[in-house]
């Protein structure tokens, strides 16, 4: 299932803001939009499309992921062609919301989904495979053939193009091959030949004793769930606002600010994340999360200063470029840290049986922080007189107490009393605050 799992991940990224800004131009051209109103039409949207998620993650808990991925991935084709036709600032927040939902909340979080329920002793390697093969490949592959398409057969077609390459990628796999655990098909976790101790099976029977069985409320009440999302909200909050206004940044320090340019560092920062997460995966299988999640702060703070050297004009006009690639390199191993690392600390320190609700709870505010980045990132640019200094150094600031919270990382003790029945399908308004 780890390569379906790829597949789903994959097709996250015409919704992902390394794709979606190349439109930004078509967009502010056909609708006749300023920045700020493109920025916060893409926020508004993306903070929108978090809300619904936690009821994503409890579908999959009932109905099983297959049904929902496959639901979701038709719903998804649609939502891209919906772009096409956008003739207003607010349809076009609205069809935001849809590819931001659907896409980059709905589909990443089941990719995540499926490898919790197929591997347990391996799914740190599992886990960075899952989003190498997906999110980064897809990221220092994928921008300049979409551009190219841009530039050749205009937005419309392109958008077009995204979403039968997405219909026809995933959909074949998942009725065909796709299957929602191992137990479904007479086989056990990491593919052994005997039944771990340490996982139930889902939906039906109990879980062995030692299994932790959070549910998502329960989870919730704990520090360690508190820092692993903080972690992750903050790698996906500042690199999508590094992704979104790098072209800014170049022309602002001093560099032509090309889209090439920008390009050169956001592939820069893929590449670097991409082997970051097969190292880090393999680490996290050996070696205790609250070892390794320091290191995500720490490298997310060198990659913040370094950008903001070359956003501010501290380093040489032809030095510009290559001053921000670094910090995207840094802070590109500092995210797969954080990735590679509190994925699977998820799975193991909470278990599998409520596993959606708690995996759906989490992304629900992790696209909500990737959404609201690029547009308070530009207001506090706009606020500053154009100056993205005060936004990186913010960043690095925020990294600090961050670093020091992830000293505190240790397994949460298991609930004295475990709900071994699914969750209602209700959702409760504490789910969705943001």
């Amino acid at each position: 299932m780890l390569g379906v799992a790829v597949l789903l991940a994959l097709a996250t990224m015409p919704s992902q803001t390394v794709i979606v800004s190349l439109f930004n131009a078509s967009y502010r051209e056909k609708l006749g939009l300023s920045v700020a109103d493109l920025s916060l039409a893409y926020t508004i949207g993306t903070l929108v499309a978090a809300v619904p998620l936690s009821w994503v993650g409890r579908a999959a808990d009932r109905f099983g992921i297959r049904v929902v991925a496959g639901t979701i991935v038709v719903a998804y084709t649609l939502a891209l062609m919906f772009l096409t036709i956008a003739s207003h600032a607010i349809l076009l927040g609205f069809g935001f919301f849809l590819i931001r939902f659907l896409g980059q909340g709905s589909l990443g979080m089941l990719s995540g989904h499926t490898i919790a329920m197929w591997f347990e002793r391996r799914l740190g390697v599992a886990h960075s495979v899952l989003t190498v093969g997906g999110f980064a490949a897809g990221s220092a592959i994928l921008p300049k053939p979409v551009a190219w398409m841009i530039t050749n057969y205009g937005a419309t077609k392109s958008l077009m193009l995204l979403a039968l390459g997405v219909f026809v990628c995933t959909m074949p796999a998942i009725v065909f091959l796709f299957r929602n655990k191992p137990e479904d098909i007479g086989q056990f976790l990491d593919g052994d030949d005997h039944e771990h101790a340490t996982h139930d099976v889902m939906h039906g029977g109990r879980p062995p004793a030692n299994d932790p069985a959070f549910t998502a409320a329960q989870a919730r009440a704990t520090l360690p769930f508190w820092i692993l999302l903080t972690v992750g909200c903050t790698s996906g909050c500042i690199g999508t606002a590094l992704l979104f206004h790098m072209q800014t940044m170049i022309e602002r320090g001093g560099a032509a600010g090309t889209e090439d340019q920008a390009a050169s560092a956001n592939q820069a920062w893929a590449m670097a994340f991409g082997i970051g997460l097969l190292c880090v995966g393999w680490m996290a299988d050996k070696f205790r999360p609250r070892f390794l999640l320091p290191i995500a702060p720490a490298f997310m703070l060198a990659g913040s200063l370094v950008c903001w050297r070359g956003a501010t004009g501290r380093v040489d006009a032809e030095e510009v470029v290559g001053t921000m690639t670094l910090g995207m390199v840094l802070f590109g191993i500092g995210m797969a840290f954080s990735v590679a690392v509190s994925g699977p600390a998820v799975a193991r320190y909470f278990g599998r049986t409520h596993h959606g609700s708690i995996r759906g709870f989490m992304t629900t505010f992790g696209v909500a922080a990737t959404g609201i980045a690029p547009f308070l990132a530009g207001f506090w640019y706009e606020r500053a007189g154009e100056d993205f200094g005060p936004v990186l150094i913010g960043f690095a600031v925020w990294c600090v107490p961050l670093f020091f919270a992830t000293m505190l990382l240790n397994k949460p003790t298991p609930p004295t009393e475990r709900d071994l029945e699914p969750e209602p399908d209700r959702i409760d308004m504490q789910d969705v605050e943001l």
